[in-house]
């Protein structure tokens, strides 16, 4: 055992301690009593406890057993040598001692404890834990490992490793394990693949031109010889198709890129092989920027809808793509091509949840333009309500109750059977919630949800608090069968008695009935009473003919549904196609708000308008032209970083009437659609990237023409935001860092002065796949390196893991606690000492030796009495030797003789008992008696 002090330099207190001992020493008088002495001693050993303790003292216990912490590896690159890995466990856990103990740590990207310390052997049959194979983070596994073992383990972390490591920094953490006094060794893995084809790298100019012809070289990388395939995209559209004779080793291939768009573009290069086992590295992507004509984009409704404004942009010589809305792209870097895009009268049923949602950010976090003109498929008779979209555009869907309505009565007929249960049921709750939130106050609401039975949710009856209601439409569950008719002739008899102008049945499914039952009877007779039905078949198992004939018979309309995230605008459509009169038919002129940008187009006047879809401006609007109804026909607005224009007539001329003709509309819609382009600046930054796992770092260089702070949206593919952290590290310089995962990220950099953005720029980021599906050997040099900062070595057997070359540990316990109770004890000692003395002691000392004084007396008294008594008894035996005496004993009767004798024992005894007068006494028991009265009046 020893012993240390963690703050020895507190121990240089004992000096102004030693001088106040000494001190206290000086002043005590001679001669030095027991008290004074005691004292002294007292406030020595005081001293000496609160010096140490404040020092730190700690007790110092050697350990003698080796705690060892294995940390396997777990990723892909060495799956295939897992079985291997769990005998070297099995083989090193058998060489330890009985007073050793260890422990296993899995690691992949992240790391688990599969077995806590312990020093018992257990058999080690595989691995249980889960961790994420795609990445290597054997720092986070020594990191892990390393606090498995306390500061007084003779501790190692042995590291079962290919060494090719993905994110973080192993070798760091090796060296912060050594400061901790913890050996790291390795024991190398040889990693093992199957037959693979992997698409190395793809590589194009990142900048291009309109018109140019470019090569995108695509880098192949295999450890068999194979036929296989070769495909190159651009954006979604292939403009490569090769096959190839994949050789081992690298191959290199060649593809000439017609560039014809202007915008970013995205090309991903693929490799399919029959011999192929790893599939995560098929492909990868790269980014390209072709400058050119500015882009814009018009989806068209109906064929024709956009003619007019495709005309009038291709004569200011802009690039114009015209599409029907089910060909929208479904990933961003294909909206970023654009710099406007126009909806012209086209419906939110044909329009996905994840195509809006790119829209959405397309423009908000991008700055693209968006155009919304009107007809009877756009705005709230569209379906736009609570939409992505309806964020976009500076205009609600909603008319705020402005107008005088029909009174209405809706019932919601939706199939909760087995089959709905998930995405679908969830979608289709939300959609009928947000029908409720359409509704007026006053309005008839009804609820049923069907299985195999009608479940009345919402009595039919005016809505009385709208919360309520949609609480009770989200509360709705999954349940069995599908049977429609009952609830649907249910819906018809709770609507056939109500008084109201309108009447309308929504019926939702996804499924298939009885078809025997009369539908067609009870449709009819609810037609007599004002009733109509609309249906909307959910997925292709939903009896699509049945639907579409009962909502022809009804009055109403069919919706064929393949992508469940469409309920939502359908229910939307129908609730304001039931409710409202949106249409404002009445033909009259527009007028302008002064101040308005483009005013000066009005300046000579304009043609007359038909007709207009009603609106209602949100708050932060510029309203450029109104109808006489106070209604917006020209609104716009800044939103995120992007612009849109809301027009509420239409593009064909039958509600624009004589606009398409009129000799301004190319400049004036060329005005409209240039004021939506994103407001780039020319300012470039110079921009590298830099990979480590899924961590992505942009290192952004201005070349010292900026250095505002400066704003980063990243977005990827399918519209999902990132959460990118920006800090400058030098003037005009900046790093951006955000988790990735294999893919095309698009990247937006604003300059903001204050809460205002002064410029942009736009990027974009391609994200490989991980390096862990690379074809490497073992990367010995990285495990050396590791040994090496963790002062271990290249174990040769597993084995060597319990070895006990390691360095002394001792069990460290710090014992500061005890000296400061004990220093406590002596003060409280010292002050009993001070007040009371040693008179308690003294007292007890003192009976203890008149109790012995005593008892001696009391021995010699008895001892005179019986030499007495011997004297006596020789007299008296001398007596009765003498004949004839009357005195004699002898002559006496025995009782007489008997008192005689007993009255010559006590006289003798009564004599000594007597006490003796002062003058009589000798000094020292006269000094005797005096400490006895002192003493008891102490008492």
């Amino acid at each position: 055992m020893a012993f240390q002090f963690d703050n020895p330099y507190w121990l240089l207190l004992f000096l102004p301690g030693l001088v106040g001992i000494v001190l206290y020493a000086l002043r005590i008088q001679r001669p030095i009593n027991y008290e004074q002495r005691s004292l002294l001693g007292v406030r020595t050993f005081i001293v000496i406890c609160l010096v140490t303790a404040i020092a730190g003292l700690q007790v110092m216990v050697p350990q003698q057993g080796v705690s060892t912490v294995f940390v396997v590896d777990r990723s892909d690159s060495v799956s295939k040598q897992e079985n291997e890995m769990v005998l070297k466990l099995k083989e090193a856990v058998k060489s330890k001692q009985e007073d050793d103990q260890f422990a296993v740590i899995a690691a992949g990207k992240n790391a688990e404890v599969e077995l806590s310390l312990q020093k018992e052997t257990r058999a080690i049959s595989g691995f249980h834990t889960i961790v994420e194979p795609g990445h290597t983070g054997l720092s986070n596994g020594l990191r892990l490992g390393g606090s498995l073992l306390s500061a007084g383990d003779r501790g190692r972390v042995v590291l079962l490793s290919d060494g090719n490591e993905t994110t973080g920094n192993a070798v760091q953490q090796a060296g912060f394990l050594k400061q901790q006094g913890i050996r790291v060794d390795v024991l190398p893995v040889e990693p093992r693949y199957g037959e693979d084809v992997a698409v190395e790298t793809a590589e194009i100019s990142p900048s291009l031109y309109v018109g140019e012809t470019a090569s995108l070289t695509v880098i192949v990388k295999s450890n068999i010889e194979a036929n296989s395939r070769i495909r190159v995209y651009e954006d979604n559209r292939i403009i490569g198709d090769q096959r190839v004779e994949v050789r081992k080793g690298s191959n290199e291939y060649a593809f000439e890129v017609n560039v014809e768009e202007p915008g970013f573009h995205q090309y991903r290069a693929e490799i399919l092989s029959d011999k192929d086992t790893i599939t995560e590295n098929n492909e990868t992507f790269t980014i390209s920027e072709v400058k050119g004509t500015p882009r814009v984009l018009v989806v068209e409704g109906t064929g024709g809808e956009g003619a007019n404004l495709t005309t009038a942009l291709k004569s200011t010589e802009m690039q114009v793509e015209t599409i029907q809305p089910e060909l929208l792209p479904t990933n961003l870097a294909a909206y970023l091509q654009y710099k406007t895009i126009v909806f012209a009268n086209v419906s939110a049923t044909k329009v996905t949840q994840k195509q809006m949602d790119l829209i959405h950010s397309a423009v908000k976090d991008f700055g693209t333009g968006f155009i919304m003109t009107g007809g009877d498929n756009s705005f709230g008779l569209g379906g736009y309500f609570k939409t992505p979209i309806e964020k976009v555009l500076p205009v609600e869907m909603d008319l705020k109750g402005k107008k005088e309505l029909p009174s209405l009565g809706m019932v919601i007929v939706l199939d909760r059977s087995g089959s709905m249960s998930g995405y679908k049921l969830q979608l289709a709750k939300e959609a009928a919630a947000r029908s409720v939130e359409l509704l007026r106050d006053k309005d008839t609401l009804g609820f049923i949800a069907f299985d195999d039975r009608p479940w009345q949710i919402i009595d039919t009856k005016p809505i009385a608090n709208k919360k309520k209601a949609m609480g009770k439409v989200r509360s709705i569950t999954a349940g069995g069968g599908t049977e429609i008719f009952t609830s649907l002739d249910l819906a018809y008899q709770q609507l056939k008695p109500l008084k109201l102008q309108r009447k309308h049945i929504i019926l939702l499914t996804d499924g298939q009935s009885a078809t025997n039952s009369d539908y067609l009877t009870t449709i009819e007779n609810g037609k007599e009473d004002n009733i109509t039905l609309s249906t909307v078949a959910i997925g292709s198992d939903a009896d699509g003919i049945l639907l579409e004939e009962l909502a022809g018979a009804g009055g109403g309309r069919y919706y064929d549904v393949q992508d469940a995230s469409t309920i939502p605008s359908i229910l939307s459509r129908e609730t304001v196609l039931t409710t409202r009169t949106y249409i404002e038919n009445d033909p009259f002129y527009p007028k302008v708000i002064q101040g308005n940008e483009w005013q000066h187009h009005f300046a000579e006047g304009m043609p007359e308008m038909n007709a207009y879809v009603a609106t209602t401006p949100k708050s932060r609007a510029e309203t450029a032209l109104v109808s006489g109804k106070e209604d917006p026909i020209l609104t716009s607005w800044q939103y995120g970083l992007g612009r849109s224009i809301a027009w509420s007539s239409d593009l064909k001329g039958e509600w624009s009437g004589e606009w398409p003709s009129w000799d301004n509309w190319a400049t004036f819609w060329n005005d409209l659609v240039t004021w939506t382009f994103p407001k780039y600046e020319n300012q470039v930054y110079e921009i590298e990237k830099n990979i480590e796992g899924d961590q992505v770092k942009i290192l952004i260089d201005s070349k010292g023409k900026s250095s505002l702070p400066l704003k980063a949206t990243i977005v990827d593919n399918n519209g999902r935001e990132q959460e990118p952290k920006v800090k400058a590290t030098a003037p005009g310089k900046y790093e951006v860092d955000f988790t990735g995962s294999p893919g095309v990220y698009s990247v937006q950099l604003s300059e903001m002065s204050g809460d205002n953005v002064t410029s942009m720029f736009k990027t974009g980021i391609a994200v490989p796949y991980s390096d862990e599906y690379r074809i490497k050997p073992v990367n010995t040099q990285k495990l050396r390196e590791i040994a090496e900062a963790g002062g271990g070595v290249v174990l040769s057997s597993p084995e060597q893991a319990f070895e006990r070359n390691l360095a002394n540990s001792y069990l460290v316990q710090s014992i500061s606690h005890w000296l400061l109770f004990l220093a406590f004890a002596l003060f409280f000692l010292d002050v009993a000492i001070r007040r009371f003395g040693f008179a308690p002691l003294s007292r007890f000392v003192d009976r203890k030796e008149q109790k012995l004084k005593e008892e001696s007396t009391r021995q010699k008294q008895k001892s005179t009495a019986m030499q007495q008594l011997k004297h006596a008894s020789k007299t008296r035996t001398k007596r009765e030797k003498k004949p004839g005496d009357e005195n004699s004993i002898e002559n006496k009767p025995v009782q007489q003789k008997q008192r005689v004798t007993e009255k010559m024992t006590e006289q003798p005894v009564r004599k000594v008992s007597q006490k003796k007068k002062t003058s009589e006494l000798s000094k020292e028991e006269r000094m005797n008696r005096l400490l006895n009265a002192k003493n008891k009046r102490k008492l």
